[in-house]
């Protein structure tokens, strides 16, 4: 498996873990508190970082185990990563226009947070997942 590919499992991975772990703390509050009550900013804030903080650590890992292949990349790659690139940066954007929608109907600030949020992970995976099938099928560049 290519390092490339590794490491957009690890994206996969730790933004499945780290959404579900979000949204079982948002969603166990909203099942007993108005939306408005919720705590979601610090949650959302340790759900990022986290994101982060846990992509890197999968990353330098999935280098340390094949230090070599690492660095290396080749027009198929670069082929592979442009095209989930565009896939993960069009869900970003519909979020976005999702979000601004959310402030012209002045809707609560969880919901602009949460589209924010959730168009952020979502573009995040989409973009990995678009790679990694790319890499077990025939990939033809459009």
């Amino acid at each position: 498996m290519a390092f490339l590919e590794k490491s957009n499992w690890v994206v996969v991975v730790v933004a499945v873990a780290t959404l579900a772990t979000y949204g079982t703390w948002t969603l166990a509050q909203a099942l007993s508190k108005p939306v408005a009550e919720i705590d979601w900013v610090q949650p959302m804030i340790y759900s990022i970082v986290g994101f982060v903080v846990l992509n890197i650590l999968g990353n330098v890992i999935a280098a340390a185990t094949n230090p070599k292949e690492a660095d290396k990349s080749d027009q198929r790659d670069r082929e592979i990563n442009a095209f989930g690139e565009r896939l993960g940066n069009y869900l970003v954007i519909a979020g976005a226009c999702v979000a601004l929608v959310l402030t012209m109907v002045a809707a609560d600030r969880f919901w602009i947070g949460n589209a924010i949020y959730f168009a952020g992970i979502l573009g995040a995976m989409g973009s990995s997942v678009t790679k990694i099938v790319a890499y077990h099928g025939p990939f033809q560049k459009w």
